[in-house]
């Protein structure tokens, strides 16, 4: 499994920065992914898997204006969980 592949049921929706509940199931299955990689992405890694799938996403009421700062703060979270 890849990085894209373990984000991917998050990602893929276009509500997936928020803190919706079904969201927040499928953040919580991306990161259980995401531990079973061999190798722990790192924060760059995850910041740019993040923005390469969610710039393809339409834009919903509340998507955040600054992608790559989202992101970011995601790809943070995200690592300090690993």
């Amino acid at each position: 499994m890849s990085i894209e592949e373990a984000l991917e049921p998050w990602l893929s929706k276009p509500t997936w920065f928020s803190s919706h509940p079904s969201d927040q199931k499928l953040f919580s299955l991306a990161i259980r992914q995401l531990k079973q990689l061999q190798v722990t992405p790192s924060v760059d890694e995850l910041e740019q898997v993040i923005i390469k799938r969610v710039d393809r996403l339409p834009a919903m009421l509340g998507t955040p204006s600054d992608l790559s700062e989202a992101a970011r703060q995601f790809a943070i979270q995200i690592h300090a969980k690993l």
